[in-house]
């Protein structure tokens, strides 16, 4: 495990009082283990504004997590989180092991879909932004994309045309041979994918539709035969 710390921070949203404290990194990479439950030390307000930084999947951390059914990257689209081209051989490596907690073998098997959905030119609906900045000291380099979206109209007027936000092509995210790989790697498991249920995956109650699409016949016709 690395010995890196993380900052969490956080504001109280009543009287502003400011707090910083570090996290190993178990502590930061999980939803659970990121909760800052004491209140404000100055009013002793329970509602805060919070920010943490999370380290990068790596095999330790998919180690517990695969094991524990109480832990989350994120209790919304942790497949999402968790399907980054960098990321490919640890899901496969903690998809195939029969040891992992069958709910994120659920998981790991939605952003292994997910991954090539978003790569595969005919299926990919990414889309991303960049900032183009004409004089630097015209505009915060460090400002978040969420600011930049708040001010987009601001930032097309006449007055503020130091600085441009634009939308940059779905094709920039492209990659139609990572998508092959991909679709080769979700090809060899789909017998696997019946046998854990992957079709029965959901958030918030509703069943993933595209894993649930991608393996309806596969887990039907599979379905007739065992009851025939």
């Amino acid at each position: 495990m690395s010995t890196e710390q993380y900052e969490q921070s956080r504001t109280c949203d009543n009287c502003g009082f400011e707090e910083t404290r570090l996290l190993n990194e178990l502590s930061a990479a999980f939803e659970e283990t990121r909760v800052w439950g004491e209140p404000c030390p100055k009013c002793g307000s329970t509602c805060f504004g919070e920010s943490c930084s999370t380290p990068a999947l790596s095999r330790s951390i998919l180690e517990v997590w695969a094991s524990n059914d109480e832990l989350y990257f994120s209790q919304q689209d942790e497949d999402l989180v968790i399907a980054s081209k960098d990321n490919l051989e640890l899901i496969l490596e903690f998809l195939d092991y029969s040891s992992t907690d069958i709910w994120k073998r659920r998981v790991l098997a939605s952003a292994l879909y997910v991954l090539w959905y978003n790569a595969y030119p005919k299926t990919s609906n990414v889309v991303g932004f960049t900032f183009v900045y004409e004089a630097p000291t015209s505009c915060e380099s460090n400002s978040t994309l969420e600011e930049y979206e708040d001010e987009l109209d601001l930032l097309s007027s006449e007055e503020s045309n130091f600085c441009s936000f634009q939308q940059v092509s779905p094709e920039h995210f492209y990659d139609e041979e990572f998508a092959l790989k991909v679709a080769s790697e979700i090809n060899k498991r789909v017998p696997l994918f019946i046998e854990i249920g992957a079709e029965k995956a959901s958030e918030f109650g509703e069943t993933l539709w595209y894993l649930s699409n991608y393996v309806r016949n596969a887990f039907e016709k599979y379905a007739v035969q065992k009851h025939s």
